[in-house]
């Protein structure tokens, strides 16, 4: 945890430099002025997804639908969901889902407009939340007095301020230099908010810096506050405790953002405008000198069509003609460029030349919406210790990436409870990506790949696709086609060899494929037919001797309808919706009552359902169902894999809490499982890997949420530590990364989801409802 340093009086720029220097990351920073977001609030047309975004210093929010998000930097409770856990994806503001209206991230507080009235959330020893207190608060508290009428919205390192309807100013928090207004020093602490003075009407919008303050009262720029360094642009370098007019600023100005020590309008005709602190070319005017006591600078090529502003701690960022630009301090990346050198006058970001419609900054970080063919998508960049890039790592972007929870096109995924690779059915042909030590992606190679590629003459046809620990299979016009590790046959092409190419197992007539371990299973017709490892019966032919060749299941009591297998076993959904298991049973994975193998026996069928079974997904040693609508498991529960809140084998299938109905798949992984109801997805048990997707490492004993997998889950794949799911028609993917298996890239863990590839099908191991 880092230690809040206060400055006061003329020591303070020089001390905060030193700091920020020599890389110390002293947390002090202001962030987003709300005027660049109340551009985009009053914008005609709503944008679709989040519509207004706001950085802390190291924390964002954005309103999504009416409600507000928060992800990031979270020791003081800031993201307001009710914990003090940073989180690397977005989560709910706790109370506030509905009538958010605008948003402002101060230093490590958050507040927002919500009916008219203002609620605050996060740290509070100098009464920035407003509440009346100097306690700090993780979920959202009323500010006294603002219940109704509150048209903008700031907020400062460590003051607030609100516009009322009508015209004048609010403002509460630190007065170290008169940041608040009102002719005085002191702090409002746990008073509530007080009158700025002389502006009892006319004001339109705020800018709240480190120290100082800034609005826009009847078209003229007001400032009041800390000025060593010309914040106010008064002609001085005297703090003002109560508003002064900036030179040459009296009329004309449309939007305006504060940074810790800057302070940049935009006037008629989209010019930028900036003064203040320039140690680092924020100013933009192509020097370091600070304005001191002179005029605001120009900034360099911004004469016409800016229409949002954002500024951080040493940078400063724009909306112009659409598209997003950022001048400054870029050690971290937060000007988009790619580069990390900084630049003294404005320079693209990355990607983003059009469809801009808002901005924010963080103290090393940046965000902007962007709206492409009628929807909207958040990018981040720049400084990510604490998550705030929204991308589920810690890793620093010199360029976009989307906050997690965007992207289109997939229907159907493979990701097996014992695999370390995924693979996918894009156009009917197939891909995989990840662990590649035996060949299991089919490429010809034995490389590891970080995004998908083609299986080697699977270019079309593909209607099914299974993978396990060391090889995947696929179904292509009912012949079936394996690859990779063969150790114990399960190829079943009757050799031992690896192949890095498909071999056929199957000629003709498979409907289903489903890979374990070391074993292979399909669907034939009516019947099972098994291949590989067999030391515990797993291939349910009455012996226990591997085959190299496909076998038939003895003993199922019907037609199989569906096949799943795990480490060890195998089960299947037999026509009218009863289930039979086979093979290895050490945790009760079989789920009839006892921990016996089958051995060379026949199946033994799952107890307490005689029919209803839809979907069946076998994980390293338990076992998971979907019957009548709502989820079941069996078997192993070290990690809380069985979701029944509670942590002891079963032996027998128990009811997953809170999925009850409307479960439409299910998947599992070794020592997880995870869901799709109602369209969102939810997954439970181990985490220490980030494989239950909701942006933390904590274990769950009952199904949480995947972070921003609310709606349009179609499927969900699991694992050995990862999961995956289908979303709107875009796979996303989330957990370990040690192998490449989430195939956006990188090599990272993963807590959040991430999009992968868009395609036609992604297939797993019975892991859809029939």
């Amino acid at each position: 945890m880092c230690t809040l340093i206060r400055w006061s009086g003329a020591s303070m720029p020089s001390l905060a430099r030193a700091a920020f220097g020599s890389q110390l990351l002293a947390r002090v920073v202001l962030l987003l002025a709300a005027t660049g977001l109340n551009h985009v609030a009053l914008a005609s047309q709503p944008l679709p997804g989040a519509q207004n975004i706001a950085s802390g210093a190291y924390h964002n929010c954005a309103i999504v639908n009416g409600g507000a998000q928060c992800w990031g930097d979270n020791v003081y409770g800031e993201l307001g969901d009710g914990t003090f856990e940073n989180r690397s994806a977005p989560v709910p503001v706790r109370g506030l889902a509905s009538g958010v209206t605008a948003i402002a991230g101060g230093g490590f507080h958050t507040c927002a407009i919500v009916n008219g009235a203002v609620k605050c959330w996060g740290r509070n020893p100098d009464g920035e939340l407003g509440d009346g207190t100097v306690v700090t608060s993780a979920t959202p508290v009323a500010v006294l007095g603002l219940s109704t009428g509150v048209v903008a919205i700031s907020a400062g390192l460590y003051h607030t301020c609100a516009v009322i309807s009508g015209g004048s100013v609010r403002c509460w928090g630190w007065n170290s230099n008169g940041q608040l207004g009102d002719n005085t020093t002191n702090a409002t602490n746990s008073g509530p908010p007080v009158a700025v003075s002389g502006v009892s009407n006319g004001a339109m919008a705020l800018a709240a810096g480190g120290y100082h303050t800034c609005a826009i009262v009847n078209g003229g720029a007001q400032c009041w506050g800390y000025n060593a360094n010309g914040e106010l642009s008064n002609g001085t370098v005297v703090d003002s405790h109560a508003p002064v007019a900036v030179n040459g600023l009296s009329s004309g100005v449309t939007t305006m953002a504060a940074g810790l020590y800057h302070t940049c309008a935009v006037v008629s005709g989209g010019a930028a405008r900036c003064w203040g602190s320039n140690s680092n070319g924020q100013l933009g005017d192509n020097t370091t000198a600070a304005t001191n006591a002179g005029p605001p600078v120009a900034v360099s090529g911004l004469n016409a069509g800016t229409t949002a502003l954002a500024a951080g701690y040493l940078h400063t960022c724009a909306v112009v003609n659409g598209s997003a630009r950022c001048w400054g301090y870029n050690h971290w990346g937060q000007l988009g460029d790619g580069q990390l050198q900084d630049s003294h006058v404005p320079i693209a970001v990355s990607g983003l030349t059009s469809g801009v419609n808002a901005i924010a900054s963080g103290a090393n970080h940046a965000c902007a919406q962007v709206v492409s063919g009628g929807q909207g998508k958040t990018q981040c960049w720049g400084f990510n210790f604490d998550g705030e890039l929204g991308q589920g790592d810690a890793l620093f972007q010199s360029r976009p990436i989307a906050v997690s929870g965007l992207g289109s096109g997939v229907t159907t995924l493979a990701s097996s409870a014992l695999a370390q690779h995924s693979c996918a059915v894009v156009n009917g042909g197939g891909v995989c990506w990840g662990y590649n030590f035996y060949g299991q992606l089919g490429d010809g190679t034995a490389t590891d790949r970080f995004t998908p590629v083609s299986v080697t003459g699977l270019t079309s046809g593909v209607t099914a696709m299974g993978n396990g620990s060391s090889h995947s299979c696929a179904v292509i016009g009912g012949r079936v086609a394996c690859w990779g590790g063969n150790a114990n046959g399960q190829l079943g092409n009757n050799t031992t060899p690896d192949s890095e190419t498909p071999v056929t197992a199957i000629a003709a007539g498979a409907t289903a494929i489903a890979v374990g371990d070391s074993h292979t299973c399909a669907i034939v017709g009516t019947s099972v037919k098994c291949w590989g490892s067999n030391g515990a019966g797993q291939l349910g032919n009455g012996t226990l001797s591997e085959s190299h060749v496909p076998v038939a299941v003895i003993g199922l009591a019907g037609a199989a309808t569906s096949i799943t297998l795990g480490r060890s076993h195998s089960c299947a959904i037999i026509a009218g919706g009863t289930i039979q298991c086979w093979g290895y049973n050490s945790n009760g994975q079989l789920g009839n009552g006892t921990t016996n193998s089958t051995n060379a026996g026949p199946p033994v069928t799952v107890a307490n359902i005689p029919s209803g079974a839809s979907a069946v997904a076998a994980g390293g040693y338990h076992t998971c169902a979907i019957v009548n609508g709502g989820a079941q498991c069996w078997g192993w529960n070290a990690y809380g894999a069985l979701g029944n809140a509670q942590t002891l084998d079963s032996h027998v299938p128990v009811a997953v809490s809170g999925l009850s109905s409307a479960v439409t798949a299910v998947a599992t992984g070794s020592y997880h499982t995870c869901a799709v109801a109602n369209g969102a997805a939810y997954c439970w048990g181990s985490n220490f890997n980030g494989e239950l997707g909701d942006g933390t490492a904590i274990d769950h004993i009952v199904p949480a949420g995947v972070s921003g997998l609310t709606s349009g889950v179609s499927r969900i794949g699991a694992g050995l530590v990862h999961a995956c799911a289908v979303v709107n028609g875009a796979e996303k993917c989330w957990g370990s990364d040690s192998t490449s298996q989430l195939g956006d890239g990188r090599a990272d863990f993963i807590k959040t989801p991430v999009v992968v590839v868009q395609g036609d099908e992604i297939f797993g191991d019975g892991f859809e409802a029939n």
